[in-house]
């Protein structure tokens, strides 16, 4: 089994900490600050995103997703300052539909990629297991993206906070956790 590790500093984990936590940020920075100030901020904090994955010279597709991120962001923050702030989650809910979906166009899918580094070579079964999978993680976000817009457009801020900073991780827990449990069932059934 091929051992594999995640290369990341201290700005990394940082960069990875806002981003999680970017909804009680944005909750607590209109406390203090008006929409304007936090949507620049948010823009910075793409650039920096940027920078860092050109410095490093990661994959075009990941700075790909940024700069329409970004352009997204900054188009908005000139028509709407909160939907700016609140349409991120959004944005990027539909930046992991596109890169999964994206993956089924051109092959290998994104999670038969993770299961080769995990698993090494993998049969026909389960090249199509991880299909299937990566199909259901594309719908997953594309519904959880749904989900957003419409706490962007039509809920309150608190509201909100709720879903895009705790309801969708715990969704994304449960997706996770209920794959895994599936593939331990189809692992044993194709055992047997």
């Amino acid at each position: 089994m091929p051992s594999w590790r995640l290369k990341a500093g201290p700005l990394d984990l940082l960069l990875v900490l806002i981003s999680i936590a970017y909804p009680f940020i944005v909750y607590f920075g209109l406390m203090k600050f008006s929409p304007l100030v936090v949507g620049l901020a948010l823009v910075a904090f793409l650039i920096l995103r940027l920078l860092l994955n050109k410095s490093r010279q990661t994959r075009k597709s990941e700075a790909w997703i940024y700069l329409l991120v970004l352009g997204a962001v900054v188009a908005l923050l000139a028509i709407n300052e909160m939907l700016a702030i609140k349409a991120y989650p959004v944005l990027i809910s539909l930046s992991f539909a596109a890169v999964f979906a994206y993956s089924l166009i051109y092959p290998p899918p994104i999670i038969e990629r993770f299961a080769r580094m995990m698993e090494g070579e993998l049969d026909a079964q389960a090249m199509n297991y991880t299909r299937h999978v990566t199909e259901a993680w594309v719908i997953f976000f594309l519904v959880n993206a749904s989900i957003s817009l419409w706490t962007a457009l039509h809920a309150d801020l608190a509201l909100w906070t709720l879903y895009n900073g705790f309801i969708s991780y715990l969704l994304i827990g449960l997706m996770f956790g209920g794959e895994y449990i599936l593939r331990l069932f189809v692992k044993r059934k194709k055992v047997s």
